[in-house]
């Protein structure tokens, strides 16, 4: 019977809601990898790449909001996985690591493909459990209980199960194991509601607003509507998919105001989700001296600036929801209303750029996505991007991007993952970020995913043009690192549609061929980087 008991994890996982899987091939694992395909109600994925096979899971488990097994085998193979894991730890991804191990009698002897995968993570998951092979007391009914605690731990963090398995390593794919030993288990989410005293209030309350796994963005913007309260709507907060009065979207322009920041600052100010992208608000709020309300399900300190003066571990939907204080008018929001209106004004300016601007084609794309679509935002520049030019519309598209450690690495591998779900689903990218993560193109291939890949190719860091390093000796050498890569030769290697992109009008028809296509398309615009610096300068500075 040996490795059969694995049949009944696999079932169980089902019972609990898992539904998508990722395999990276190996020996070692074969057993796990058979009885998940054998199983045959999973949506399971194969991935060569450990390291990219991690970002695809956290991609899928993204736009899922539901938590992925992924599959590896012995040695280093899990190792692949630290980057994806250390990022889900941090931006609060769901993930159920399960790492295929030598038997206790093959450790430390020199086996080959054999390591201590003990806690292989280390503090970067939520729950470690080390399997055994059962007795026939528990054959059938112990590998339930490592699945219910996995599941049970692994709601909004990685976890990891690492599982000895000896040879034979091809199990008995008996319809009738999976069933064994099964018996009703549920998951119930509370909602930790909280009595916290909204009638003292001062006047001048801000809302900041960053990414969060949560669905409560009506809440949020109902409770601002209550309180007069302006929000500062951060791109991956979900909030730039609807038009409310009490939503401003181009702070990041104006904050650089220093006198205007100083009028406009606040009482006490509430934080939903993580910290906004913009460095200009963590700036702004670490000088300010005021209540700030930090309101996290899992009480984290998520405030680089350690201004928080209290957390309160609820729920978004769940605290909102004690509010009864409703305002008539506020004269705070009011002037954050008209900044915002004359900041947007300029920033929408960009629609008659004529030179290639990173900025104008985040506009431009704006117009082109359709509704229901998603949107997978790399770091560095094309998140800030679309801090400044993405404005609030009633037009209902999900933006991601891995702000947990904010890194280059898995981007592709990110998007193809959250594209899983058979949405139209987009990528913005800049060139070192895209050729970090270019193995991730072959899981699209594989799995006949459909992505459309924007490129803004600056033939480098373009980043750290807006950076102190700017002005630094070996500025070139160590931070702008230009490479020269032609990118066309993917179109041959991957099988992926390549397109140069000429000007606004020729992304216009490209992009809106491309995302009624199938299959992975990549479209290339070439800028410069001192140019959009420049032009950067330009459209996001504020003029009283």
């Amino acid at each position: 019977m040996n490795n059969n008991y694995l049949a009944t994890l696999v079932d169980e996982f089902y019972q609990l809601g898992i539904r998508d899987v990722v395999v990276s091939p190996g020996s070692r694992s074969t057993s796990l990898a058979m009885l998940f395909e054998e199983y045959g109600k999973f949506s399971t994925y194969v991935d060569i790449d450990e390291r990219s096979a991690g970002f695809f899971a956290l991609g899928t488990a993204k736009a899922s909001k539901k938590p992925v097994v992924l599959i590896c085998t012995s040695g280093s193979a899990g190792a692949h996985y630290y980057p994806a894991v250390t990022e889900a730890w941090h931006s609060r991804v769901p993930l159920i690591i399960l790492t295929a191990d030598r038997p206790y009698d093959l450790q430390f002897v020199g086996a080959p493909q054999t390591m201590d995968q003990t806690r292989l993570f280390g503090d970067f998951v939520n729950h470690f459990e080390n399997m055994i092979r059962p007795d026939e007391k528990l054959f059938w009914t112990y590998p339930r209980k490592v699945a219910q605690r996995a599941v049970l731990k692994g709601q909004s963090l990685p976890v990891q199960i690492n599982v000895p398995l000896s040879e034979p390593l091809v199990p008995d794919l008996d319809p009738e194991n999976f069933a064994k030993g099964r018996r009703s288990f549920s998951l119930s989410a509370g909602t930790m509601s909280t009595d916290w005293d909204f009638e003292q209030l001062p006047n001048k309350v801000l809302i900041l607003a960053g990414a969060t796994t949560e669905s409560a963005q009506e809440d949020i913007i109902r409770f601002a509507e209550k309180l007069k309260a302006p929000v500062l709507a951060d791109p991956l907060s979900k909030l730039r998919s609807f038009e409310s009065p009490v939503l401003i979207d181009s702070y990041d322009a104006f904050l650089t105001d220093t006198a205007l920041a100083e009028q406009l600052k606040p009482e006490l100010i509430f934080q939903f989700g993580q910290i906004v992208v913009s460095k200009r608000v963590q700036q702004y709020i670490a000088r300010l001296d005021c209540d700030y309300v930090q309101v996290d399900y899992e009480s984290d300190y998520r405030n680089p600036s350690q201004t928080t003066t209290e957390i309160v571990q609820s729920h978004v939907k769940a605290f909102v929801s004690g509010c009864q204080l409703e305002r008539e008018d506020s004269q705070y929001l009011s002037q954050w209303q008209a900044v915002q209106d004359k900041m947007r004004a300029k920033l929408d300016t960009v629609a008659n750029e004529a030179s290639p601007f990173e900025g104008r084609y985040v506009q431009l794309l704006q117009e082109l996505m359709p509704a229901g679509s998603q949107l997978s935002s790399s770091n560095s520049m094309e998140i800030r991007d679309l801090d400044y030019f993405w404005k609030a519309s009633q037009k209902q598209v999900d933006i991601y991007c891995n702000r947990g450690l904010s890194g280059i690495d898995g981007l592709t591998s990110t998007a193809l993952g959250i594209s899983a779900n058979g949405k139209k689903t987009v990528m913005l990218t800049g060139d070192l970020s895209f050729f970090h993560d270019l193995t991730g193109l072959t899981v699209g291939k594989t799995e006949a995913l459909n992505l459309t890949i924007i490129l803004f190719n600056n033939d480098g860091g373009g980043i750290f043009h807006h950076l102190a390093q700017h002005d630094a000796k070996h500025f070139d050498r160590l931070f702008s690192t230009p490479h020269g890569l032609d990118f066309s030769g993917l179109a041959k290697l991957t099988g992926l549609d390549y397109h140069e992109i000429k000007d606004y009008e020729d992304f216009t028809e490209q992009f809106t061929e491309a995302i009624t296509k199938k299959g992975i398309h990549l479209l290339e615009i070439k800028t410069d980087k001192e140019h959009s610096l420049n032009l950067h300068k330009k459209y996001t500075s504020y003029e009283q």
